[in-house]
C-alpha cells in the first residue's frame, strides 16, 4: 500500500500537467459506417467539455488529455488525445442494446431494466486480479453474486445453483462456459467489450435462465490497422491479434489465444508421468458490414487436461485406502454465424445459428467411485429475433430459439458407500447414444412509454417447449420503471422463469429418467436507482423467489432423478458505483440472502440417513449456496501516468456443510462410517482476501507495460474444505489460495 509520502509525490509531480493546457481537435465517428457523429459529448477528465459539430468534427481546450466520450445509442469511450486531427471510433454495444444505427434517442432510456449490472471493456481489463485473468471473476463482486472458492468461476446468484445461471455471448448460448470443471470460464478479459449481468427479472428474450443472466458481448477488430497485445505472466500467455479484413469496406477480424505454461515450466523441471491441469484456448470474430447491416462470424475453442495421483494436499486423508489418479482430456468447440439485418431505421432482425462439439474422456481411479467416461457430443442452435422501434413510444421484440443434437457416451462407473449395513453398490454399465430432444422458445415483449419521460412498463411472455416429454411452460413477465426525477428511479418486476434438464445422463431411460419437467422460478423484486452526479450511482433491490419442481437425485436406480424439491430465498443488495472518468474508478456491493430447500418425497425417506450427500425429506435446510452476507469493494486508481492500482476486497459469510459428530466401526468392511448432524447447521470460517495489482511503465519502453499482482495479500488462511482420517477422529483443513505473487509484461502495438 502506498505511504501517504509516495502518493503526495506522485500528486506533486502531476500538478504541471494538470495546469498546463492543450488545444486538441478530431472527430468523432461511427465505427461501423465511419459516418460522424452530429451531437457527441467529448468531456475533458478535468471537466472541459463540448459537442461535435454536424459532421463530428470537435475542438477542445483540456488540462489533461484523458477525454469521456459519450453518445446516444452508442457505448461510452474513453479515449487520450492527442494534439492535430485524431478520430475517435464509438463502439456500437450491439443488438439488443442500439436497434438500429442511426437512431434518435436512446432507446435504453425507454427500457425497463431490472437488476442489471454492465461491466465496459475498461472495469473488465483493470480488475480481473486472480491467477488466471477471468471475466468472472470480476462478475462475482457484483450485488447478489458469491462464489465457492478463490479458484472458481461459478456464479452463485442469489442463492441459486450456478447451473441456474446461462452464459450467452454475442446472442449465442454456450452451453457450460467452463474450464476445469468450473474453476475458469472460457470468456477471455482481453476480447470481452461488455458485459451485461442481470440477478434476476430479466426481460421475456431470455430463456432456460432460471436465476441469472450472463450476457458477454466479444470486441470487433480494428477497422483501420493491425494492432493486438502479447500478455506473459507467470502462469499464462495470452495474445490478441486485430485488424482489417479487407474483405469489404471497414470489415474487421479479432483472434485471441490463451495457453497455460506453468505446467510446462513444471513438466521440463522432472515431474516425471505427471501432466498438471493445463488449458488452452481461442477465439476469433470476423465482422463484415454490409449495405443493410452487418454479419458476423466467430468461433470458440478450448482444449483442457491433467493427469495426477491426488494425494493428501487435495483433501485426502493420509490413510486413504489406496492412490486416487484422476486422467481427462476435453476438447470443445462453439461456432456461430449471425447477421443483423437493418430492414429499416426502425427495424432490426438478427437471425444466428451455432455449432457446439465436444469431445471429452474422464478416468477416475479412486477407491469409492471408480469411472471411465468417453462422451462426443453435437449441438445445433438456431436463433431469430425481430426489433421494431412503433413510434417513440414502443420498442418491441420478438422471436424464438431451438436447440437439438446428438449426445454419444461410454460410462462405466460405480458408487460404494460404507453403511452400518455394509457397502451400497449402485454400478453403471452403459454405451448408449441419445439424440437430443428439441428445446424451443418463443416470445415476445414491448418496452412501452407509459407517460413521457416517467412512467415505462414492459410486459412479456416467454413459451418453452421440451419435446423429451412434450411439456409447453409459459412464462409471464412483467416489469415496470419509475422515473420520479431525471436521476431517480423506482423500479419492480415479477415473472415466471423455466429452466428444461439439459444434462443428456439426466434424460436417459435406462439411467435418468425422462418424464422429468422443467424447473420454476418465480421472482419478486423491488429496487431503485439514483445518480449523483460527478459519476456516483447507486442501486438497492430487495427479492423473493420461490423455486418449485427442482431437480433432485434419489437412491433408487429405477428412478435416479425427480422433481420432488421446493425452495424459496430472500434478501436484498446494493450497490455504489464511481463509474469510469477521472483518476479512480470502482464500486462498492453489500448482499444479505436468505436460502432454504425442502424435498417432498422420496423412494425411501429413510435411506442413507447418514449420508450427508442424501438431503431428509420433508423438512427444510439451508441451501449449500447460501452465503449469508457478502461484501465486496472494487478499487481502480489512476497513480500516474502508467500507473494504475486495482484493488479487490471480498469478505463473505462461510458456506454451510453437514458437520461429522461420530463414527462407527463396521466390522464385515473394515470400514468406519461416519455419522452426520442436521443437514447444513454448521459454517466454514468467514472468508477475507484482499488482492492487488499495480501495472506500472516497463523501463520505459513505448507500449511495454509490467504488473505485479498479489493474491491474498494478509495470507488469511480461508478454509475451502474440512477432511478426516480413517476413523473420523481427527479433522484437517483443505485452505484457499495463499498470498501469491504474480508478475507478467504486457506488450500493446
Amino acid at each position: 500500500m502506498l505511504r501517504p509520502t509516495t502518493l503526495l509525490a506522485f500528486l506533486l509531480w502531476m500538478v504541471p500537467s494538470l495546469l498546463s493546457a492543450g488545444n486538441y481537435s478530431g472527430r468523432v465517428t461511427d465505427e461501423i459506417t465511419g459516418d460522424g457523429l452530429a451531437g457527441a459529448t467529448v468531456t475533458c477528465l478535468s471537466g472541459e467539455n463540448t459537442e461535435t459539430d454536424a459532421q463530428g468534427f470537435f475542438s477542445l481546450t483540456c488540462r489533461q488529455p484523458k477525454v469521456l466520450v459519450q453518445m446516444t445509442g452508442f457505448a461510452d469511450k474513453v479515449h487520450v488525445l492527442q494534439t492535430g486531427d485524431n478520430i475517435i471510433a464509438l463502439v456500437v454495444p450491439g443488438y439488443y442494446e442500439v436497434g438500429p444505427v442511426r437512431v434518435t434517442g436512446n432507446p435504453d432510456e425507454k427500457k425497463v431494466q431490472v437488476s442489471k449490472q454492465r461491466l465496459q471493456k475498461e472495469a473488465v481489463g483493470k480488475t480481473t486480479s486472480s491467477l488466471f485473468p477471468d471475466v468472472a471473476r470480476v462478475v462475482q463482486s457484483l450485488p447478489g453474486v458469491t462464489a465457492d472458492s478463490d479458484f472458481s468461476g461459478l456464479l452463485y446468484v442469489r442463492g441459486g445453483d450456478p447451473h441456474e445461471v446461462v452464459a450467452v455471448m454475442d446472442d449465442m448460448i454456450i452451453m457450460s462456459p467452463y474450464l476445469w470443471g468450473g474453476r475458469l470460464t472460457v470468456f477471455n478479459p482481453n476480447l470481452v467489450e461488455s458485459v451485461d449481468f442481470y440477478a434476476g427479472g430479466y426481460p421475456a428474450e431470455a430463456n432456460q435462465a432460471l436465476s441469472a443472466l450472463l450476457d458477454v458481448k466479444n470486441k470487433t477488430g480494428n477497422t483501420e490497422k493491425y494492432t493486438g497485445l502479447v500478455d506473459l505472466s507467470a502462469a499464462t500467455a495470452n495474445v490478441v491479434v486485430e485488424g482489417p479484413l479487407g474483405l469489404t469496406e471497414k470489415s474487421s477480424f479479432i483472434l485471441g489465444l490463451r495457453r497455460t505454461h506453468y505446467d510446462l515450466i513444471i513438466q521440463a523441471m522432472g515431474a516425471g508421468d505427471v501432466v498438471y491441469p493445463y488449458f488452452y484456448d481461442g477465439q476469433a470474430k470476423c465482422m463484415l458490414p454490409l449495405s443493410n447491416g452487418r454479419l458476423e462470424v466467430q468461433s470458440l475453442f478450448s482444449y483442457e487436461g491433467m493427469d495426477l495421483t491426488l494425494s493428501e494436499a487435495e483433501g485426502f486423508g493420509d490413510d486413504h485406502p489406496e492412490d486416487t489418479r484422476f486422467h481427462y482430456l476435453s476438447r470443445r468447440s462453439n461456432s456461430s454465424v449471425s447477421y443483423d439485418h437493418r430492414l429499416s431505421d426502425r427495424i432490426n432482425i438478427l437471425t444466428l445459428v451455432g455449432l457446439r462439439f465436444d469431445d471429452s474422456f474422464y478416468t477416475f481411479s479412486d477407491f469409492y467411485t471408480p469411472s471411465d467416461t468417453q462422451v462426443n457430443m453435437a449441438m445445433l442452435q438456431a436463433r431469430h429475433v425481430w426489433q421494431i422501434l412503433l413510434g417513440d413510444h414502443h420498442i418491441v421484440k420478438s422471436g424464438f430459439y431451438v436447440i437439438t443434437g446428438d449426445f454419444k457416451a461410454a460410462v462405466n462407473s460405480t458408487v460404494k458407500i460404507p453403511t452400518p449395513n455394509g457397502y451400497y453398490l449402485d454400478q453403471v454399465e452403459s454405451d448408449f447414444t441419445l439424440c437430443w430432444p428439441l428445446f424451443a422458445g418463443l416470445f415476445a415483449q414491448d418496452d412501452m412509454e407509459l407517460f413521457p419521460d416517467a412512467l415505462f412498463i414492459n410486459p412479456g411472455i416467454n413459451a418453452q417447449y421440451y419435446s423429451g416429454n412434450r411439456q409447453w411452460v409459459i412464462n409471464p413477465r412483467l416489469a415496470l420503471k419509475w422515473n420520479v426525477l431525471p436521476a431517480w428511479e423506482w423500479h419492480l418486476a415479477t415473472g415466471i422463469y423455466s429452466q428444461h434438464p439439459m444434462e443428456a445422463n439426466w434424460l436417459d431411460e435406462k439411467y435418468g429418467n425422462p418424464a422429468l419437467v422443467a424447473q420454476e422460478a418465480a421472482h419478486y423484486i423491488l429496487g431503485s436507482s439514483l445518480d449523483f452526479g460527478a459519476g456516483f450511482h447507486f442501486q438497492a433491490e430487495a427479492y423473493y423467489k420461490v423455486y418449485r419442481h427442482l431437480l433432485t437425485e434419489d437412491p433408487d436406480p429405477d428412478i435416479r432423478y425427480t422433481n420432488n424439491t421446493e425452495g424459496y430465498a430472500y434478501g436484498g443488495d446494493f450497490i455504489l458505483q464511481k463509474k469510469l472518468g477521472g483518476n479512480w474508478d470502482g464500486w462498492l456491493t453489500y448482499s444479505y440472502v436468505h436460502s432454504r430447500r425442502k424435498i417432498t418425497s422420496r423412494s425411501d425417506p429413510e435411506d442413507f440417513g447418514r449420508n450427508t450427500s442424501v438431503k431428509p425429506v420433508g423438512s427444510w435446510f439451508t441451501s449449500e449456496n447460501e452465503r449469508t452476507h457478502a461484501l465486496s469493494l472494487i478499487l481502480n486508481y489512476e497513480i500516474a501516468a502508467g500507473w494504475q492500482a486495482a484493488l479487490t476486497q471480498k469478505i463473505m459469510t462461510g458456506a454451510p456443510f453437514t458437520p461429522v459428530v461420530g463414527a462407527g466401526y463396521v466390522a464385515p468392511i473394515d470400514e468406519y462410517v461416519p455419522q452426520y448432524g442436521r443437514i447444513n447447521s454448521a459454517r466454514f470460517p468467514a472468508y477475507n482476501s484482499t488482492d492487488l495489482k499495480i501495472t506500472f511503465p516497463f523501463f520505459g519502453i513505448p507500449d511495454v507495460s509490467a504488473y505485479l499482482q498479489i493474491t491474498n495479500v494478509f495470507d488469511i488462511k480461508n478454509v475451502d474444505q474440512y477432511y478426516y482420517n480413517r476413523a473420523y477422529t481427527k479433522r484437517k483443513e483443505l485452505y484457499q489460495l495463499p498470498r501469491m505473487f504474480i508478475g507478467g509484461i504486457r506488450w500493446d502495438f
